[in-house]
């Protein structure tokens, strides 16, 4: 009786003992599954971070071109706009000259030799007006903002006319040249200068001239033809 009770406590020990190593097993499975999932979740994370397939150096590269590219690009945007400026300049220095030969036409017409002079050598009658005479004479209208200068048109035997110009917009300026070389000058050769502070209308004060003959004028290349004439400036009564 008494060994039966103790096979009976030794197989309830037994028992007990698979029951708690079958629950560690339960565990240790259960740790391992939480551990798997992680690691998957930990991976999918990783896969979803963006892969760089360039090196520092690949990088930097591409880093220097586009600060070259945005140059190139700046500096195409500025040729284009001075290109504009300048279009916009001889348009506007084209609708100068359509007032002025007006002008030289009405004064002429009157029979005015007060401002309609013969040359010094008697070949060309010639007439100064600026850009502020038009205006005060209601030859042109428009606001003339930062625009100074003047026009020296001359008559040929032929009747045909000559202009020359000497005017600036206060950001260029064309220094004496006949009207027919406008369409060819550019800013690169010089012949449109930037403007440094010119006031054309001090210079005709008590005379003026026509412009030469390499800056396509009635002159010689090395001189002038002159009319001793004042420039118009003012309201002419």
């Amino acid at each position: 009786m008494y060994m039966k009770k103790i096979d009976k406590k030794e197989e309830l020990l037994d028992t007990q003992e698979l029951e708690t190593t079958e629950e560690i097993k339960d565990i240790e499975e259960t740790q391992e599954i939480v551990i798997a999932k992680k690691e998957k979740k930990d991976n999918s994370a990783k896969s979803l971070k963006p892969k760089s397939n360039f090196s520092k150096i690949e990088i930097l590269y591409i880093i220097v071109m586009l600060a070259i590219i945005m140059v190139a690009g700046i500096g195409v945007v500025a040729i284009t706009t001075k290109n504009a400026d300048i279009k916009h300049f001889k348009e506007q220095i084209d609708s100068y000259l359509g007032t002025a030969k007006n002008a030289y036409l009405s004064y002429s017409k009157q029979g005015n030799t007060t401002y309609i002079r013969n040359s010094t050598d008697g070949t060309t009658k010639g007439m100064c007006i600026t850009l502020e005479g038009l205006k005060k004479n209601e030859f042109y209208i428009n606001d003339l903002e930062d625009w100074n200068g003047y026009i020296v048109i001359e008559e040929l035997a032929d009747k045909s006319f000559k202009y020359s110009i000497w005017i600036t917009d206060g950001k260029y300026v064309i220094n004496g040249y006949d009207s027919e070389r406008i369409a060819d000058l550019n800013i690169k050769e010089g012949e449109i200068e930037a403007y440094n502070d010119n006031d054309f209308t001090k210079q005709v004060k008590t005379s003026f001239t026509g412009t030469t003959k390499d800056k396509g004028g009635t002159g010689s290349d090395s001189s002038t033809k002159k009319y001793e004439a004042v420039c118009i400036n003012e309201k002419i009564e």
